[in-house]
C-alpha cells in the first residue's frame, strides 16, 4: 500500500473493528468523490485516530442534567403511571429546585419494586454500579415536583453492558420497600418479550427542555415511529462520511497530500467501518428528528400498543448521534435515537425480578 495512504489510515482500522460507523450506501457504489461529501473542518493537525474517537464521542449515551424529549407535549395526570425519574440524593435539599436539579435519567416501573432503566445511567466510569444510597427514585405524578421520593436497595447493571458500543445497555434498580401507597398514580408497564418488533408508531416519554435552556417540570410525550436498523445505519453513515471527508481533504491541504491519495484513504475508511447498531438496539424517531428523545431522557421507557391496545415497554432510551458541527443537542435530520431493545433481555429481567 501506498506509503503517503497507510499514514492516513494509521489508527483508524483498528476503531473500525469496534462498530462504531455504518458501511451502508458506499460512497464509491453511489458515483460520489471525496469532495462530494465533505464538509468543513477544524484544524488539519488533528491525527486521524483522534479524529476517528471524537466521532465516537458524538455517538454517546443520552444521560446529563440537559434533559428533553423533542417536539414534546406535556403529558396527563396518570397517562404513564409506570414512569419514574431518578435523582442525586446528594444534590436533593427538600426543595422543588432541588428535585429539578437533581433529575439526571428516567425508568419505568415493571413491578412494584422493581424499576427498569439504562445501564449508562448507573454505571461510573470506572464500570463499577453507583452506590443505592446515592440514587432516589420519585414516583406517582407527571410533575416532578410531586409524587414520593423512594430509597434504592440493590443497583444491577447488565454485566456485559459495553460503554464504548452502548450495548447491553440495561439495568435494574431494586426499591427498598415495594411501592403500597402514594399520593398520585402508580402503575407498572408489561416488558415485550422476544426480537421481534416490526415497524410503526411508538411514544417515547421523559422529562427535559421543549428547546434550549427551557425546562418544563412536566413530563413530556411524543409520537415516533420504530423503524429498521438500516435506516440508523444508513443515516449514521452518511453523517460520517461527509465529517471524515471534510476532515481528509483539511488534513490533505495543511500536508500537502495528494487527492488521489486522500481518495483511495477515503474509500478504505467507509468501507471498512462497521454497524453502528447491535441485534439489541432498536432505532426509533422521525426523519426529520423533530420528534425525538435527547439528553436525560436516558432510561426511560419507548411504548407500543399490543393487539389488545394496552401499552408495552419494547425499548429503554439509550444513546444518539450529532453531527461535528451541531449547534443544538439532537433533533437532527435522519439521526434517529436508538434504544435497548428491551425483548432481549426478558429472561435476565425475570431472573433478576423473580429471584
Amino acid at each position: 500500500m501506498n506509503g503517503i495512504i497507510w499514514a492516513v489510515l494509521v489508527g483508524a482500522a483498528a476503531l473500525a473493528a469496534g462498530g462504531t460507523w455504518a458501511q451502508e450506501g458506499g460512497l464509491l457504489a453511489r458515483g460520489k468523490t471525496l469532495s462530494d461529501v465533505a464538509v468543513p473542518a477544524g484544524s488539519g493537525d488533528v491525527k486521524v485516530r483522534a479524529f476517528m474517537l471524537e466521532a465516537k464521542a458524538r455517538g454517546t449515551a443520552l444521560a446529563g442534567d440537559a434533559t428533553r424529549i423533542v417536539g414534546g407535549r406535556p403529558a396527563a395526570e396518570g397517562a404513564w403511571p409506570w414512569q419514574v425519574s431518578l435523582h442525586q440524593t446528594e444534590r436533593l435539599d427538600g426543595t422543588e429546585d432541588g428535585l429539578f436539579q437533581s433529575q439526571f435519567c428516567g425508568g419505568t416501573l415493571i413491578a412494584r419494586q422493581w424499576v427498569l432503566t439504562a445501564a449508562h445511567c448507573v454505571v461510573t466510569g470506572e464500570g463499577g454500579t453507583v452506590p443505592p444510597e446515592s440514587v432516589a427514585v420519585r414516583t406517582g405524578s407527571v410533575d416532578l415536583a410531586r409524587g414520593e421520593l423512594r430509597a434504592v436497595a440493590r443497583v444491577i447493571a447488565h454485566e456485559n453492558y459495553d460503554p464504548i458500543l452502548i450495548d447491553n445497555d440495561i439495568a435494574l434498580l431494586q426499591l427498598a420497600q415495594p411501592v403500597e401507597r402514594s399520593s398520585g398514580p402508580v402503575g407498572a408497564i408489561p416488558v415485550h418479550r422476544g426480537s421481534d418488533l416490526p415497524p410503526g408508531p411508538a411514544v417515547v416519554i421523559g422529562w427535559g427542555m421543549m428547546e434550549e435552556e427551557k425546562f418544563p417540570a412536566t413530563l413530556l410525550e411524543t409520537d415516533i415511529d420504530v423503524v429498521p436498523n438500516a435506516t440508523c445505519v444508513r443515516g449514521m453513515a452518511e453523517q460520517t462520511k461527509r465529517e471524515l471527508g471534510g476532515y481528509l481533504l483539511s488534513l490533505g491541504a495543511v500536508n500537502r497530500i495528494p487527492q488521489n491519495a486522500l481518495e483511495q484513504a477515503f474509500a478504505i475508511l467507509a468501507e471498512n467501518l462497521g454497524p453502528a447498531l447491535s441485534d439489541n438496539m432498536i432505532c426509533a424517531g422521525v426523519p426529520s428528528g423533530e420528534r425525538t428523545s435527547c439528553n436525560g431522557d436516558s432510561g426511560g421507557p419507548l411504548m407500543v400498543r399490543d393487539p389488545g391496545g394496552n401499552w408495552t415497554q419494547v425499548g429503554i432510551v439509550s444513546w444518539g448521534r450529532e453531527p461535528l458541527d451541531a449547534t443544538k443537542r439532537c433533533a437532527h435530520q435522519d439521526l434517529y435515537s436508538v434504544y435497548t431493545r428491551v425483548g432481549n433481555y426478558f429472561d435476565w429481567i425475570a431472573r433478576h425480578v423473580q429471584g
